[in-house]
């Protein structure tokens, strides 16, 4: 599958500490698509990378809203998600 997304939220995954070698190299290796990048994963790569993604989906406590890094990452999961339908 591929999954369009932004340099942003490949930048995110790049910071990421837990992310795998393998989503690394996944990452590193997306393809400029237009204004965005089209990231290559296999059915298992997107299962590790949605479930990674949810660690850092918080929303502020405050204001019930999600945090601009949470933000990121579900973006991340919904881009997933779409390729994956």
């Amino acid at each position: 599958m591929r999954a369009r997304m932004t340099t942003e939220m490949l930048q995110a995954l790049r910071e990421t500490p837990e992310i795998p070698d393998i989503l690394i190299t996944r990452v590193d290796s997306a393809q400029q698509d237009g204004d965005a990048f089209l990231i290559t994963l296999t059915d298992d790569e997107a299962m590790a990378m949605v479930e990674m993604c949810q660690w850092y989906i918080h929303s502020d406590p405050e204001t019930g809203q999600l945090t601009p890094k949470a933000q990121l990452f579900d973006a991340i999961v919904t881009a997933v998600d779409e390729a994956q339908a």
